[in-house]
């Protein structure tokens, strides 16, 4: 979700009764077993991902969600960082929840974890701070009085060095979270589930795939940081069942990539194209990259002459693609597809017929939403 500091329910196999032409003579069943079993259909369970520090839905968000039939949230509840004032880990930008405007969706708890934090924790802190993450999640949860949790999410690109400290912070947060009868999952990387004896498994009960953020942000000649499907490639081929079940998250969001001396040094979230087209501040060098002429403010930062923009975001075309590819990998029978994330932005660009056809192309038989 963050690129560095920036950014279940599993039901079981639907199966159509078989055909009268499926059923041979006891003397023949072992010649046409295999044959007369019809495929399982994969059930497709819609979901969003909630990144702002307000949950107060709009009437458009709260519409596509309906209309999509999404019944579940993950919501960014906080972000864990370490203050070196403090000398500790403490908790950022809290969620304000508004429940009149999410009312009939199931909340999520998400929390952020930097791995700068995990680097700098003594082993004697883990479980410490497993419990300040608990007891956040259930301050927070207090606003609203009908909120029930009954899954949690960590988010955390983390490293070899600091795994152990992750999957030991894991395991305290989710024996405590059993004990109400709270599921802990956690967000998976590309290379993650592609190597998990080397990346390690973490010790949550379901993960899901974060199909986005793959590419070489820091590279002007990047095509797109945020789905590229040929950087993915080698992670997808000879791909085998991840060891967790796991749901999929393809991405929603759009930014703008700023270049300084050659350097990339800055993402500003949610820039159209139109706040840079046919603007004498801006000179068109290719499509989706500019070239700033002048000095100016761009959605709060100020640009100097000479710096670079690249458009990022991704298109119904370019999510179909994914979808098609990654259609053939080992997923569960029912299978959570979370969009990240939603927003005013997001419900504005995408309509309802693109988003169920994400969900035609990676059910085995149609598109079936589990409501």
């Amino acid at each position: 979700m963050y690129i560095g500091d920036a950014v279940r329910h599993l039901l079981p196999a639907v199966r159509r009764p078989p055909s009268p032409v499926c059923r041979p003579p006891l003397t023949l069943l072992l010649l046409t077993l295999f044959s007369c079993r019809q495929p399982a259909e994969r059930v497709v369970r819609p979901a969003f991902y909630h990144w702002q520090t307000r949950l107060e839905l709009s009437g458009q968000e709260q519409e596509l969600a309906e209309q999509l039939g999404v019944r579940r949230l993950y919501v960014k509840f906080f972000d864990v960082d370490w203050d070196p004032d403090l000398n500790g880990p403490v908790p950022l930008a809290p969620v304000e929840l508004v429940p009149e405007t999410y009312a009939g969706l199931d909340l999520a708890p998400a929390v952020f974890i930097t791995n700068r934090t995990l680097e700098r924790l003594t082993p004697g802190q883990v479980p410490e701070l497993a419990g300040k993450v608990f007891n956040k999640i259930f301050s927070l949860a207090a606003q609203d009085s009908s909120l029930r949790i009954r899954e949690v999410q960590l988010d955390c690109d983390w490293t070899g060095s600091t795994r152990d400290k992750y999957f030991e912070l894991l395991s305290s947060l989710r024996e405590r979270l059993s004990k109400r009868g709270i599921i802990l999952s956690a967000t998976i990387r590309l290379h993650q589930a592609r190597y998990p004896a080397r990346t390690g498994v973490p010790p949550v009960d379901r993960g899901i795939l974060m199909f986005y953020n793959m590419g070489q942000l820091q590279r002007w000649e990047e095509p797109n940081s945020i789905l590229n499907l040929e950087a993915a490639e080698p992670y997808l081929e000879g791909y085998k069942r991840y060891p967790l079940p796991l749901g999929l998250a393809l991405p929603l969001f759009r930014w703008g990539v700023l270049f300084r001396d050659g350097e990339m040094i800055k993402l500003i979230n949610n820039l159209p194209e139109q706040r840079l087209a046919n603007n004498p501040k801006y000179e068109p060098i290719a499509p989706g990259r500019y070239n700033v002429l002048e000095g100016t403010f761009l959605e709060g930062h100020y640009l100097y002459p000479g710096d670079r923009i690249r458009l990022e975001g991704v298109t119904p075309e370019q999510l179909m693609a994914a979808a098609g590819r990654l259609r053939e990998l080992p997923w569960p029978d029912t299978l959570e597809l979370v969009f990240y994330h939603l927003d005013s932005v997001v419900a504005g660009q995408y309509g309802v017929e693109d988003l169920e056809g994400l969900g035609g192309v990676l059910g085995e038989d149609g598109y079936s939403v589990a409501r």
